[in-house]
């Protein structure tokens, strides 16, 4: 078998794709790790796989393909506007040993199974840096609130921006929690000896356990900061209400004697 290379491109836009949507556009193929999260499609001489926890993975798809496909399939705006996490991944198929290097995959053969579960191991990871960029933000808006109080030496904030922030890092821990269901290792990777060494590679390569437990150590983070910030503004609010009542009883005894 003369060797052929196939080019993947995946992209990162988004908290979850609405799947049943999209399968009224697509003519899908039944997805083999998990039809109701995932489906599959041919375009034109590639194919096209969709994760409901808002990832595309494009396989040997032209770029200007892929910008349509983006636009107008997915109902998107213009890529650029977006700015989408991408990346990039080479699969090789040729006969002899099985290899995984960095942006690489050599394997001996493919078919529709495999091709799943590389493509979904490469949304994973990009996903991954997709929510990596969001704990990022959330960080920075929270490190924002931190640093104010310690320039002013007391909290000014009100209750509801720490209550909104929060929630927020409970809805990204759960949503980083859905997107990586899928570690759970696929059945049919249970019948397939090689896949199943090269789905522990690329869970590797990708450094995949690893970086979510990075996200989940910083949102545990961010959530434990806030709930300080919310007691510091509870205590305060506390002080000025026992300040108040202090002084409505100072008023009434110096209008008793007033009288």
């Amino acid at each position: 078998m003369q060797p052929k290379t196939h080019s993947l491109r995946s992209y990162a836009f988004s908290h979850s794709i609405d799947m049943v949507e999209l399968a009224r556009k697509y003519t899908s193929s039944q997805s083999s790790i998990d039809p109701k999260a995932s489906l599959s499609a041919k375009i034109g001489d590639g194919h096209v796989f969709i994760f409901n926890h808002g990832s595309v993975v494009f396989w040997n798809v032209p770029a200007e393909v892929q910008q349509e496909e983006l636009n107008q399939l997915l109902g998107l705006g213009p890529v650029p506007t977006l700015k989408p996490i991408s990346d990039t991944f080479i699969v090789q198929e040729q006969a002899g040993p099985v290899q995984v290097e960095f942006s690489r995959l050599i394997i001996d053969r493919l078919n529709p199974d495999r091709m799943e579960v590389i493509a979904s191991t490469l949304a994973q990871s990009t996903s991954m840096e997709y929510y990596e960029s969001l704990v990022e933000e959330a960080w920075k808006q929270v490190d924002h609130m931190v640093a104010a109080m310690r320039r002013s030496g007391t909290n000014r904030w009100f209750l509801g921006p720490f209550n909104r922030r929060i929630a927020e890092a409970l809805t990204l821990r759960s949503s980083v929690i859905r997107v990586l269901h899928l570690l759970d290792k696929p059945d049919l990777i249970w019948e397939d000896r090689i896949m199943d060494e090269i789905y522990g590679d690329l869970r590797a390569m990708f450094d995949l356990p690893e970086r979510f437990q990075a996200l989940e150590y910083k949102l545990q983070l961010i959530q434990q900061t806030l709930e300080v910030l919310v007691e510091a503004t509870r205590d305060r609010r506390l002080y000025w209400l026992e300040l108040t009542i202090v002084l409505l009883i100072l008023f009434e005894i110096i209008m008793t004697f007033v009288k």
